[in-house]
């Protein structure tokens, strides 16, 4: 069981942000403005909307850093407004804007956004988004009025929706559990919600321009974008027709959950040398359970790689977390695979399948591996579901019965990178774990691997990425060992039966030579925390 007063700890600490940032008042509404967003816009203590913020999304969906310049806040006793310019910091997508926000005494809050391109570039995504918590909402009415005036009754999903619940919105009330209702109104681009859990992010997302929508799209320089968001008191109030059933359901999920302590494996350092004795000494002490390795047949180079890991999971004294991503003869590329380990004395404790091609695992690749694998490699635990976000566990669903468990991997900077979203978004992943047990009917949920950062950019090219993965620069720092500590708590309260964290050394590890990381020593103290 999770020990409940050292998870209260945790949330104290990782709640410390060093970032500047200021709160303000618009009548009841009190509101933190930071680094040209709103967040935790609140009444009466009770947060209403996690935050109001512009994105700029390339091609890639990366998000592009944006440097604010001339800013003015002017505070009243119940308002404020703020203002200011800001342009990007990249050389493929260049963009100026200024953004004006402003809270009256009434609680009506505006936030308008312009944005002008400076050179022409591909996106697929620029302008306002909304992100509303998960607490309090779930399950909860929602009202949806169209740019056309058409109205339609919703409720805010329990279970992680793999699909946008939300389309083509004009104006949304909603009603929480806290009782009043509120509405936000959108100008300048159709609007829609997702489920950011999808994604670990312990939020929903309404954003502008339809994922249903071609992308990337070619802009123009000179293309001019303008967007507004009213959030306000509702002007008609929903009755309480809460989702009781749905969401009783999911309560359910969440109390018959069984915490266990999780085994624990980490990756294999990709972009360097094996392990040196001193570090496989300090990692043995860790009692790790696996080495996970990658094996991309289309690398030239996957045996030599396959090697490497080999020696480092033998110096630990460890098992072979094997993820396989096969090509289009995936029986010819499994017997390659076998005769490769047949000499090799290493025991391989569970194999991950999956299309290269997506990342994911498709009925007809069980169907074609697993009768061999039982025959030629009984006891291997054989899992399936995707090396992605769970959002694609959750869209691409398959025959769990062909499977012993379920797999997806963490990363929590899908969509910001910021320290106090990253911590916020610890709460996403219990949310996950739970949703994969249900999809799956029951099968233990392996999670791998859990990286700070996405280890690759585009699906395509995931398999050359990954060797050479830029490192998140917190990996070494108090920040990683204090989030690592919290996700470990989240995942082991949600049952999850395995988790794979990071690399095993170098600069996305746990140490490098006889130096090793604060991350370290969260990993040595587990048991303490999850006793």
């Amino acid at each position: 069981m999770v020990n409940s007063a050292y998870d209260k700890s945790i949330k104290s600490k990782l709640a410390i942000v060093t970032l500047t940032s200021k709160f303000l008042q618009a009548g009841p509404i009190r509101v933190r403005y930071e680094n040209g967003f709103l967040r935790y816009i609140s009444f009466h203590n009770t947060e209403i909307v996690r935050m109001i913020y512009f994105a700029i999304r390339d091609h890639n969906w990366q998000t592009i850093s944006v440097t604010i310049t001339d800013e003015s806040i002017v505070e009243h006793l119940d308002s404020f407004e703020v203002k200011y310019n800001w342009h990007t910091v990249d050389t493929a997508i260049q963009m100026t804007g200024e953004v004006v926000i402003q809270g009256n005494e009434q609680g009506t809050i505006t936030v308008r956004f312009y944005g002008k391109a400076l050179s022409a570039f591909q996106k697929n995504r620029i302008g306002l988004c909304v992100l509303h918590p998960i607490d309090g909402i779930l399950g909860q009415p929602v009202q949806i009025i169209t740019p056309d005036g058409h109205t339609s009754d919703h409720y805010f999903p329990t279970s992680i929706n793999p699909h946008q619940p939300f389309l083509n919105i004009q104006s949304m009330r909603w009603r929480p559990l806290s009782g009043s209702t509120w509405q936000l109104d959108f100008w300048g681009d159709v609007f829609e919600t997702e489920d950011q859990r999808n994604w670990t992010d312990a939020s929903f997302k309404t954003y502008s321009t339809p994922h249903d929508l071609p992308f990337p799209v070619a802009v123009a320089s000179g293309t001019e974008f303008r967007q507004q968001v009213l959030f306000r008191v509702a002007d008609q109030a929903l009755a309480d027709t809460s989702n009781w059933a749905e969401l009783s359901k999911w309560e359910q999920i969440r109390e018959t959950a069984q915490a266990s302590l999780p085994r624990i494996g980490l990756g294999q350092r990709t972009n360097g040398p094996c392990l040196i004795a001193t570090e496989a000494a300090l990692l043995r002490s860790l009692n790790l359970s696996h080495l996970r390795v990658d094996v991309f047949f289309s690398l030239p180079n996957w045996q030599t790689l396959l090697t490497n890991a080999i020696a480092d999971a033998r110096q630990l004294g460890v098992s072979l977390e094997m993820a396989v991503f096969f090509g289009s003869d995936p029986v010819f590329e499994l017997n390659l695979l076998r005769q490769f380990m047949d000499r090799w004395p290493v025991p391989i404790q569970s194999i991950l399948l999956f299309d290269e091609a997506s990342l994911t695992t498709s009925n007809k690749l069980l169907q074609a591996l697993v009768p061999v694998l039982r025959r030629e490699w009984a006891g291997v635990a054989v899992g399936g579901g995707t090396d992605d976000n769970f959002a694609e566990l959750n869209r691409n669903r398959f025959d769990f019965d062909l499977v012993d468990f379920v797999t997806y991997s963490v990363n929590p900077q899908a969509h910001a990178f910021d320290d106090l979203t990253i911590q916020e978004n610890i709460a996403g992943q219990s949310e996950t774990a739970l949703s994969a047990r249900h999809i799956s009917g029951g099968k233990p949920v392996h999670i791998s691997p859990v990286t700070l950062r996405s280890r690759y950019v585009t699906v395509a090219g995931s398999a050359i990425e990954r060797q050479n993965t830029p490192i998140d620069h917190r990996q070494a720092t108090e920040f990683a060992a204090d989030w690592t500590r919290a996700s470990l708590i989240a995942l082991a309260r949600a049952g999850v039966a395995s988790v794979t964290y990071y690399q095993s050394h170098g600069a996305g590890g746990l140490l490098s030579g006889d130096c090793t990381f604060p991350v370290y020593a969260t990993l040595k103290e587990r048991e303490k925390f999850l006793s």
